[in-house]
């Protein structure tokens, strides 16, 4: 006597449940996008649809070619990628060169991007300390790998100090985190965070739909860099 009821609210739930099922695929939620330091990133994470990661160390000259890149070609990546394309970018900043040849630069530029991105000013950090090492190092065949013609010796406290004031960051605030180390534990972590994912190299690259990358094949000129890296760029949108 009771089965018609029951047969209707029955349907009705069926009715609901594949209602909601139709909203949910028209209407995605938004991606839950979790950077490591909300200060090193670029683009709009409420509006994002893709989060491109970037692994890297201010002392490995093959990130440097493609950051060095984008960083000529800002206006035209703030455009086409941040904006028309909706990637999160997402700088993962490492002392990998420290772990692998301790390198007490490698050590010092990482302590230094996460001194300043405490001052929200990594950005100006970090595209300092990529002109200042372009100009009196890479660009004169001086580097860290075994093919450069003579190694970048161990920097003065200094040299760090010098990207810091050119980005235009708070100095006493600078110095006073520099001096206490206590970026150490979050750097050491991340990093070893980093070579679980990336085995241990840098540059590497998981940007969004693509298989993760490693390496980054530049060779100084920043507009056939930018081609290069616009590839890689493009891929994670498919």
């Amino acid at each position: 006597m009771n089965k018609a009821p029951r047969v209707i609210a029955i349907g009705l739930a069926i009715v609901i449940l594949f209602a909601l099922i139709a909203y949910n695929a028209a209407n995605p939620g938004k991606p839950n996008f979790v950077a490591w330091n909300e200060n090193m990133t670029l683009g709009d994470k409420e509006t994002a649809k893709h989060h491109y990661v970037m692994y890297t160390d201010l002392f490995c000259p093959y990130c440097d070619k493609f950051s060095l890149a984008v960083k000529a070609h800002k206006d035209e990546f703030q455009k086409e990628y941040l904006e028309d394309k909706g990637v999160y970018f997402e700088i993962r900043m490492t002392r990998m060169n420290y772990v692998s040849h301790k390198s007490e630069n490698s050590k010092n530029a990482a302590e230094g991007s996460y001194c300043a991105a405490k001052q929200n000013k990594f950005w100006d950090f970090y595209y300092t300390m990529l002109d200042k090492l372009w100009a009196d190092y890479f660009s004169k065949g001086i580097g860290v790998s075994k093919d450069a013609k003579e190694h970048i010796p161990e920097l003065e406290m200094s040299y760090f100090n010098d990207a810091a004031e050119k980005g235009e960051l708070n100095m006493d605030e600078f110095t006073a985190c520099m001096d206490s180390d206590e970026m150490e534990k979050t750097i050491n972590n991340n990093t070893n965070k980093a070579g679980s994912i990336t085995g241990g190299g840098v540059p590497y690259f998981q940007f969004g739909g693509a298989q993760p990358a490693a390496g980054f094949a530049g060779n100084w000129d920043t507009d056939a860099d930018w081609q290069n890296a616009k590839t890689m760029l493009n891929a994670g949108l498919k």
